[in-house]
């Protein structure tokens, strides 16, 4: 009998169903398949609410011989601590012992205790689970695509302005080149009417002007 216990769904499930058949007298042990290194106990449940508990060593944990005196389910929880906190904890599936043979019971053994019914309603949660989980999928991809657009059309606007002040920067390039070159033949004029003024200046006849 195996347990594998789901990291993070708190669930332990069954993945080797194989009946566990020892003499009385002997060690009934399941084991576990652990998500991770760390301590763990095990605490088995008779029908009554009698709480016993267990250290997994190995990856295993011996089932409690009192749990070992009649046909009953047992209910199974496994916690990992952390000193004296509990970290997580997982439900695990029932176990159900019973007698190997009926009308001899010096020999016990221990199978699954899940029924049809148990079975159907797991079968039903998984298919809703399921179903959850694509819609959620579902979801998230038309959002990715929305989102995808979105940016999409956001860096197509991006660029278009980038491009239209590329071509503004390069019009206003263009114009200060123009009023510079306007400017220095300005400046040019002026240098070139500074000596005609000078001579002017220097030649001027104030009796001809009264």
């Amino acid at each position: 009998m195996q347990y594998e216990l789901i990291n993070g769904s708190g669930v332990g499930v069954i993945t080797n169903s194989t009946p566990i058949l020892r003499d009385i007298k002997d060690t009934f042990c399941v084991s576990f398949l652990l998500p991770e290194a760390g301590a763990y106990i095990a605490l088995f449940r008779d029908e009554s609410g009698v709480e016993y508990r267990t250290i997994i060593q190995d990856s295993t944990a011996k089932v409690p011989k009192p749990l070992l005196t009649k046909e009953q389910r047992v209910g199974l929880t496994v916690c990992k601590v952390d000193g004296e906190k509990i970290t997580q904890s997982w439900e695990c599936h029932p176990l159900k012992v019973g007698t190997f043979l009926s009308l001899r019971q010096t020999q016990w053994q221990i199978t699954a205790g899940l029924d049809d019914r148990e079975l159907f309603a797991r079968l039903a949660e998984v298919e809703r689970e399921h179903a959850k989980t694509r819609a959620e999928f579902d979801a998230l991809k038309a959002d990715y695509s929305s989102h995808r657009a979105a940016t999409a059309e956001s860096v197509a606007s991006f660029e278009r302005k980038l491009t239209e002040q590329g071509e503004t920067l390069a019009s206003v390039k263009k114009a200060n080149e123009t009023l510079a070159g306007a400017y220095n033949e300005a400046i040019k004029v002026i240098n070139d009417l500074s000596p005609r003024v000078l001579a002017l200046e220097k030649n001027y006849d104030p009796t001809i002007i009264k």
